[in-house]
């Protein structure tokens, strides 16, 4: 990940309201050079802090081997689903195309 894009994905993160989301689901193959994005968000989402943040919120990986297209399945609270298809996004465009589906999904406080 670039300098800049690390930069614009600190800025977003605290921006994040992921009550809203219970599982993500993330799949890829290593070896396709379209799936860094992809390792990027997860360990993005995976990251210590946000784990303590969102104890709710299970995330699963998925590695294989089969040369596929990177998707992440983001799972929200009323069981609707969004489907990433990751091979053509950046790790910002990931985050900024997930975080209105988390805004209208928010659960009331």
């Amino acid at each position: 990940m670039t300098n800049w894009l690390s930069r614009e994905i600190r800025h977003l993160l605290p921006t994040f309201d992921l009550h809203a989301v219970r599982t993500v689901l993330v799949s890829f193959d290593p070896w396709r050079l379209d799936s860094r994005p992809t390792r990027d968000f997860l360990h993005i989402i995976t990251d210590d802090s946000v784990a303590k943040h969102y104890p709710k919120m299970f995330v699963k990986p998925t590695i294989k081997s089969d040369m596929s297209e990177p998707v992440i399945t983001v799972e929200f609270i009323d069981s609707s689903k969004a489907i990433f298809k990751a091979s053509k996004l950046t790790t910002l465009d990931i985050f900024t195309k997930l975080k209105p589906l988390c805004i209208a999904k928010a659960p009331p406080p």
